[in-house]
């Protein structure tokens, strides 16, 4: 669920204010970040961690992927359509 809200919440804004996606033309890693910080929830949990320990971890851990992301300028490899040929 944070991924799909992490992802499609920029999407769903832009879209109303009648741009183009944020998510879709800049290759920041949004959903990876908050996949990233699901998984960490997941473990917490399974090393029985109590449940807000384990939603601060992931919170944390996602926030702080996406601010170094931000702040390292990280972009995903960009899309490429199947005919682009290339040189």
């Amino acid at each position: 669920m944070g991924v799909v809200t992490a992802a499609f919440g920029g999407v769903l804004r832009d879209i109303v204010c009648n741009e183009i996606p944020r998510a879709f033309k800049d290759q920041q890693p949004y959903a990876v970040c908050a996949f990233a910080g699901g998984w960490v929830v997941v473990g917490a949990q399974a090393l029985g961690l109590q449940d807000g320990w384990s939603m601060l971890a992931g919170a944390a851990v996602g926030s702080g992927l996406r601010a170094l992301a931000m702040l390292s300028g990280v972009r995903l490899p960009q899309w490429s359509s199947g005919g682009d040929t290339g040189p």
